[in-house]
């Protein structure tokens, strides 16, 4: 006999139950798979958590076998035509329905107590959304982390991606093919033929799955967040009627940030007072997968471990806390809890407004000379007028690809790693790349700030009124900001992007009047809160928006989507410098918000 105190541990699934492929009815007659993790020997019903994921039901293992383990029943469910479930998948159109019939099936086993929560991250923190538009009398929370929308995904500013082809080896079919989505080589390859033969984006599809992907085209003919999309999210209704508390999770780094706190202000816009009061939002130092594990590592910048949240540990005390009648999570005394990078502390306050005390403008003006990073236009109060600076959108240029055929310098291991990247430096994935503002022919802008005489505390969305003329009907135009410090390093802030034709919003396209002055917001950037440091100075590149994974647009101001070779044109945009409705940043600053600290 061995004496099981000096034994190993047991496995973490040794204790747990498995009951594989489960059948929920679903509407239209078609059957759900289920994939169920119970303590072993349960005898009580309990509280269920349930995640629906496009990616196979075994996505959640883990998650299962430590719900499990920490005396809740899991399970995890193949969204529709995908995994062993059956049907068509098209995203986000049947989960709402599917979730009713998921959730009727929960309350009614003999394992569950009649509660339900919900749980995942990316498209499974967005469909939770979805789920709280059923108004299911059984559902008790949903707990989103980097919650997605169709539509308000990066790049955003109604420039469509390429990236929904690479996501659809993931999700398009019952099976997950992980190792074809996480080759960056491959899908860089496409992309990049794509781009030099002129193949327009709606054929795609057919050349790499030998079939349409309806949902894809659409993708491509609704770039802008219009009802096509908004739709499907709950309506002021269904969040009027919700009651129950929400536990939001992104990060300053996630792909996903804009998407998962536009969620978050429609819930404050429409939510009722009880939801609205009892619900909290976590915004930490961590990328698009760092909200899901906590790690404190972007790229190359890791923040001190110190600033680890325990992401699943706060999940389980608040499904505790909900279910179960535990105590509420130490962390969130108050609604909004983030991190502050630079100082690398974290701070709490009442609403997301209160982060931000108040706005500084910060005027652009032009050096004598062409426009590089070496010799760059300036950032200031109280910039005197100076001449306008001018670039090119330039769908047949090289420069992009040049860029984006090189390795990344700060890439880790992981699905994201291989060459640069636009379309992830915006979603926040490359913080310490230069690549996009020293690579720039004539294709971009960089302003610089003079060195700070003091460290600067900046916190929120920064806007900036870029007043300018085009000559051509449309073009697509980022802005990213940066800290320079003094030893050089680049950190990421904050970025934007919009496709000119929906400057004035997504109800109707505008295209530009070539020639005419015009004063274009971005408005819709990243959130991001920072201490800059003494000595650093801040960069703002403005450029053309051109990547591999963005449907390239032609600048013709027919559907990009149909737009062929013969249909580009290059698009030179006039930056102006002086009057009184010249080009502006308007930087947030930080409120005045002790640091908290959190128990470990």
């Amino acid at each position: 006999m061995i004496d099981s105190r000096n034994s190993p541990p047991s496995p973490p699934g040794r204790q747990v139950d498995i009951l594989f492929r489960q059948a929920v009815p679903a509407p239209g007659g078609i059957q759900l798979a289920a994939m169920v993790f119970k303590p072993r020997g349960q005898a009580d019903p309990l509280p269920v958590i349930v995640e629906m994921t496009p990616y196979g039901a075994d996505w959640g293992y883990a998650d299962g076998v430590r719900f499990a383990n920490e005396g809740f029943v899991f399970v995890s469910v193949d969204c529709r035509g995908t995994g062993e479930s059956e049907g068509t998948f098209t995203p986000v159109v049947n989960e709402a329905a599917d979730f009713t019939a998921v959730f009727d099936w929960l309350v009614a086993q003999p394992w569950c107590d009649g509660q339900v929560a919900t749980f995942g991250g990316s498209y499974s923190g967005m469909n939770q959304w979805l789920a709280l538009g059923t108004g299911h009398p059984a559902l008790r929370t949903i707990v989103p982390s980097a919650a997605a929308i169709l539509g308000r995904n990066m790049p955003g500013g109604g420039i469509g991606t390429l990236y929904n082809l690479r996501w659809a080896s993931l999700s398009a079919s019952h099976g997950t093919h992980m190792a074809w989505f996480g080759d960056v080589d491959y899908w860089h390859g496409v992309w990049e033929d794509a781009a030099l033969q002129g193949t327009p984006a709606a054929q795609l599809p057919e050349q790499l799955f030998g079939h349409a992907l309806p949902w894809h085209q659409q993708n491509l003919a609704h770039t802008g967040f219009d009802t096509h999309w908004s739709r499907h999210l709950p309506t002021p209704e269904a969040y009027a009627a919700w009651r129950a508390p929400v536990l939001s999770i992104t990060g300053q780094y996630d792909s996903c940030q804009t998407p998962a706190l536009e969620h978050h202000r429609r819930l404050l816009q429409w939510g009722s007072d009880t939801a609205r009061r009892s619900s909290h939002l976590v915004i930490g130092p961590w990328n698009h997968a760092g909200c899901n594990d906590g790690n404190p590592q972007v790229g190359s910048v890791r923040f001190a471990d110190t600033y680890r949240l325990d992401i699943m540990g706060l999940k389980l005390a608040w499904y505790r806390w909900v279910m179960q009648g535990g105590e509420k999570p130490a962390a969130l005394q108050r609604s909004v809890l983030w991190c502050e990078t630079g100082t690398e502390a974290w701070h709490a306050c009442d609403t997301l407004a209160e982060v931000t005390a108040a706005r500084q403008p910060q005027a652009l003006a032009a050096a004598d000379g062409p426009n590089d990073v070496f010799h760059s236009g300036w950032l200031a109060k109280d910039a005197p007028a100076t001449p306008p600076y001018q670039f090119t959108c330039d769908p047949d240029d090289e420069v992009l690809l040049d860029i984006e055929r090189e390795p990344r310098a700060d890439a880790v291991q992981g699905l994201f790693a291989g060459n640069n990247s636009l379309f992830m430096t915006l979603g926040g994935e490359e913080p310490t790349s230069h690549a996009y503002a020293t690579h720039l022919r004539g294709q971009g802008l960089v302003y610089h700030s003079a060195p700070l005489e003091a460290p600067l505390a900046l916190a929120g969305v920064p806007v900036l009124d870029l007043r300018c003329t085009v000559d051509q009907p449309d073009a697509d135009l980022v802005m990213l900001l940066y800290e320079i410090r003094a030893d050089g390093q680049a950190i990421f802030l904050s970025s934007d992007a919009l496709r000119l034709r929906w400057r004035a919003g997504f109800g109707a396209e505008s295209p530009a009047v070539p020639g005419e002055p015009m004063t274009v917001r971005f408005s819709d950037a990243r959130f991001f809160a920072r201490t800059l440091a003494r000595h650093s100075r801040l960069r703002l590149v403005v450029r053309h928006g051109m990547s591999l994974a963005h449907q390239r647009n032609g600048n013709s101001g027919k559907p990009v989507h149909e737009e062929t070779l013969a249909d580009r044109r290059v698009a030179t945009v006039t930056v102006i410098h002086d009057g009184p409705a010249r080009s502006r940043l308007m930087l947030p600053l930080a409120g005045d918000h002790p640091p908290v600290t959190l128990q470990r």
